[in-house]
């Protein structure tokens, strides 16, 4: 369509038209492994010059970007690969943006002299969510962190025509501000420019909300756990996974998809005080959890019969936990999980021969049978599978 005929069009169509071009959920890509990166296609902008300013009223409305400061380095890194926050701008290119509606500066005050200059990485707040779940989740890994960090937010229009000041909607600074609210306990918070104080009030009474106790975490964790298996009972496979995500979620675990991001560390590094685990260590009972929804999450997909998951869900613990071996594959009898880890390499076998994978079946079978030696079905499926392999049955 020409240009001419594109502007017959009337404007609310045209308008609907810049929107599916431009803005960031028809933009955005995935790259593997639940990452995603946005590519934005602006070649509409050199159509004319009223397609210019048309389309890019709409690239501004639709588009909210958030500049974030650091003076480390390793920021900027942290926040893509571990938070899984998509960047827009970054280096030479984010220094020049001058075009976001709020800048996030982060410091040590007290380490000022240690720091080196501030660099900078733009997001869109569409994603300001993941940076501040991440912060949060980071926190309870670095307990000692967010006591010796000050947080500044400016909140601008970068789109102002005039010298006097335009407030930004409502709607938009809460969409800036609110997801702040999950970041504790930090040294101090600022928040510059024109602004709404009632967003700013809600913001900090939900910093000041502390995050649940490890006692009531892991008494969460369980009791989804112990729901996901009702509904697993029940041949409800799917409402089953969703509670497994929920309570790996109590454990400051995020699963989403095949990621699984692991958090937290430092704070279960606890013993627990009164309730179902008085005095037993917070990290143990934890561990212990993790292994039961990992067994019981491959039980559901092999339910499903959906194989690949199922092996790709037992495969990860098990090769975690031959890494922590140094690459051994040996059962340990007295593992404090070691019913439930054997499980895990049963039922991880039972995919990889659905799959057609017998070997890879034979060496799981083998090790789910030193864990589970009077487990008379685990004990007949590895039996059952030695021989056509030319391989000795275990009695």
């Amino acid at each position: 369509m020409s240009s001419s005929k594109f502007l017959n069009l009337p404007g609310e169509i045209r308008e609907a038209i810049y929107h599916e071009v431009l803005c960031s959920v028809n933009n955005k890509y995935e790259i593997g492994n639940q990452y995603n990166k946005y590519k934005f296609d602006l070649n509409l902008f050199l159509t004319c010059h009223q397609v210019y300013r048309e389309a890019k009223t709409v690239f501004r409305r639709d588009n909210i970007f958030v500049s974030v400061e650091t003076p480390w380095a390793e920021a900027q890194n942290h926040v893509a690969i571990d938070g899984y926050v998509p960047l827009i701008l970054t280096g030479e290119k984010a220094s020049r943006f001058q075009h976001m509606h709020m800048q996030v500066l982060i410091n040590t005050p007290k380490y000022a002299a240690m720091q080196g200059p501030m660099r900078k990485f733009v997001i869109l707040v569409d994603d300001l969510h993941l940076f501040t779940e991440m912060w949060y989740y980071e926190n309870l890994t670095h307990p000692q962190m967010n006591p010796h960090l000050r947080l500044v937010l400016k909140l601008r229009n970068p789109y102002q025509q005039s010298f006097e000041q335009t407030p930004i909607p409502k709607a938009i600074q809460r969409k800036l501000l609110e997801p702040f609210g999950a970041v504790k306990g930090l040294h101090e918070v600022v928040v510059q420019g024109e602004h709404y104080e009632s967003l700013e009030k809600s913001m900090r009474e939900a910093m000041a909300i502390p995050p649940p106790p490890v006692e009531k975490c892991l008494e969460e964790a369980t009791r989804l756990k112990d729901e996901g298996n009702d509904a697993l009972r029940k041949q409800k496979y799917h409402d089953a996974l969703r509670l497994y995500r929920e309570s790996f979620l109590h454990l400051m675990i995020v699963v989403d998809g095949r990621r699984r991001s692991i958090w937290g560390e430092g704070y279960f590094q606890v013993d627990c005080k009164g309730g179902p685990f008085d005095k037993q260590p917070a990290q143990l009972i934890r561990l212990i959890l993790r292994i039961r929804l990992v067994s019981n999450t491959v039980m559901a997909y092999l339910k499903l019969e959906d194989y690949e998951e199922a092996k790709f869900w037992g495969m990860r613990t098990i090769n975690l936990f031959r890494t922590n071996l140094g690459g051994v594959n040996e059962a340990i009898i007295d593992f404090p999980a070691a019913p439930e880890l054997g499980k895990i390499y049963y039922r991880t076998g039972i995919a990889c021969r659905s799959m057609g994978d017998k070997e890879a079946a034979y060496e799981l079978l083998k090790t789910a049978v030193k864990y589970l030696p009077n487990d008379p079905i685990v004990q007949k499926d590895f039996n059952a599978l030695a021989p056509r392999l030319g391989r000795t049955c275990q009695t």
